[in-house]
């Protein structure tokens, strides 16, 4: 299932589950949204602090529950990230279908992790917080993800495993995608194109939380695996500030070879998602094929 696309003139709303984003910062996001011909709604606490969160649980929520009722409203464009989403989801989980697009990365995992367990199609991108450092690419793939437009992507690197695979896509930010297991959100990876990202962990943490999902059998039954950027990783070294150095020893690309991915999935690493510049938008939860040869990958949604 997916909601239906966007065209000139429809409504975007921007909400808050996470972290709130100032008047400031939201500015350069606003005029790139404009620029597209769509109108904006703002849910009521986007710029409302209460520390690091966009105001309390119930505020929160009411943040997304507020404007997916709206029948203006055709997709939800989440404002930034961080870590609070999860305090909302089981509130908004029994509301979640097809209706409209969901929108975002990072702690948004957990919304997007959600859509797909119900078979929702939602979309991978870049958030307001982030439009102004972003590349030209990363924004025109959100727009045409939104408006259904065209798009695939073929990239260059040393690739883990060869092979071809067609399925939906799912995943998202490793440390949220493992901060769910056990519970009702947690991620199905069954016969699904697998997607991982994330940011600013130690390479042990990295280990620990693919272990986890290992023996949680989420990589029994993948058709295929897509890594994305795992950027500003850190080790326990005096470069990161250690008082000596005792390297983990294995790079992200290893633990993932170790992983013993089933051999006839392909399993593509340096995908251009996640904590990046260049995070181009994505679908998830729609069907994709992917090939993964020696030296290239390709993704095209069907």
């Amino acid at each position: 299932m997916q909601p239906a696309f966007l065209q000139q003139g429809d409504t975007i709303g921007i909400i808050a589950t996470a972290r709130f984003i100032t008047s400031e910062q939201w500015q350069f996001a606003k005029r790139v949204i404009e620029s597209w011909g769509l109108k904006i709604k703002l849910a009521e606490n986007v710029f409302t602090p209460q520390f690091q969160l966009a105001g309390n649980v119930e505020e929160r929520t009411q943040s997304f529950l507020s404007l997916w009722n709206d029948s203006e409203v055709k997709a939800l464009l989440v404002a930034r990230g961080g870590y609070g989403t999860v305090h909302t989801i089981d509130e908004i989980l029994p509301f979640l279908n097809e209706s409209k697009w969901i929108c975002g990365y990072s702690d948004v995992t957990v919304l997007l992790n959600a859509c797909t367990n119900k078979n929702i199609a939602c979309i991978h991108s870049t958030m307001p917080i982030s439009f102004e450092h972003a590349t030209q690419e990363a924004l025109e793939n959100l727009r045409c993800a939104l408006f259904g437009e065209s798009f695939s992507f073929s990239w260059n690197e040393n690739q883990i495993q060869i092979g071809h695979c067609e399925g939906e896509i799912v995943g998202g930010n490793l440390s949220v995608i493992y901060s769910q297991l056990g519970s009702p959100t947690q991620l199905n990876t069954e016969g699904k194109i697998l997607f991982l990202e994330d940011v600013d962990e130690m390479l042990y943490h990295v280990d620990r939380m693919l272990t986890a999902l290992k023996r949680a059998g989420m990589f029994r039954n993948i058709s295929g695996l897509i890594l994305g950027g795992f950027t500003q990783m850190r080790d326990n070294t005096e470069e990161f500030g250690f008082s000596s150095n005792n390297p983990w020893g294995k790079s992200v690309e290893q633990m993932i070879r170790e992983m013993g991915i089933k051999s006839k999935s392909p399993v593509a690493f340096g995908f251009p998602a996640g904590h990046l510049n260049d995070n181009r938008a994505f679908y998830m939860g729609r069907h994709a094929e992917l090939i993964v040869n020696e030296n290239s990958a390709q993704l095209t949604w069907k």
